[in-house]
């Protein structure tokens, strides 16, 4: 499901004033501002964020489309910040683990599955008797908007990280 623009400030609203970890609010607002799916988000490990020009490459291995290659997503200014606010939370922790975001009961694996959807019930928005919104919304979310605001279509579609159907068109366009 989609959010219209009201819906989207109260969710934002919602996670920036989220009561459970830090790290899930961070994990909930990057997702609405990289537009990546939840398992790449949180399969993200510190090495795949390049600091010095603001970027996170997805390796092709952990993307759904994994012909399409390594996945390049541009990290803007608040992106930036969460991201440092995250690695100061890991470097707080003994050990600090190689995930963005580490599961809290085993810093081998990356954060569960089910951890931001059940935030996004906590906060009233999934799950029963509420507006049916999933951590998979925000994509949704992101090329309905950027589609309303203008922004040409296939550069919504490389941002998804969505694979160009017409098969001709994808045998000589390998632009990213």
């Amino acid at each position: 499901r989609a959010l219209n623009r009201d819906e989207l400030k109260k969710v934002l609203f919602a996670v920036r004033s989220f009561t459970g970890h830090r790290q899930t609010a961070i994990a909930m607002e990057l997702l609405m501002r990289t537009f990546v799916r939840t398992a790449e988000l949180r399969g993200a490990t510190w090495n795949e964020v390049d600091w010095k020009s603001a970027e996170w490459t997805i390796p092709a291995s952990r993307m759904k489309i994994k012909d399409a290659g390594d996945h390049v997503v541009p990290l803007s200014e608040q992106s930036t910040k969460l991201l440092q606010e995250l690695k100061e939370i890991a470097g707080a922790a003994k050990n600090a683990p190689a995930w963005l975001f580490p599961n809290l009961r085993d810093a081998q694996r990356c954060m569960s599955a089910t951890t931001i959807n059940r935030a996004l019930e906590r906060m009233g928005f999934n799950g029963k008797d509420s507006i049916g919104f999933s951590a998979h919304g925000f994509r949704g979310t992101a090329s309905t908007l950027l589609h309303e605001e203008g922004f040409r279509p296939e550069v919504i579609e490389v941002q998804l990280a969505h694979k160009e159907r017409n098969s001709v068109k994808a045998a000589y366009n390998k632009a990213k």
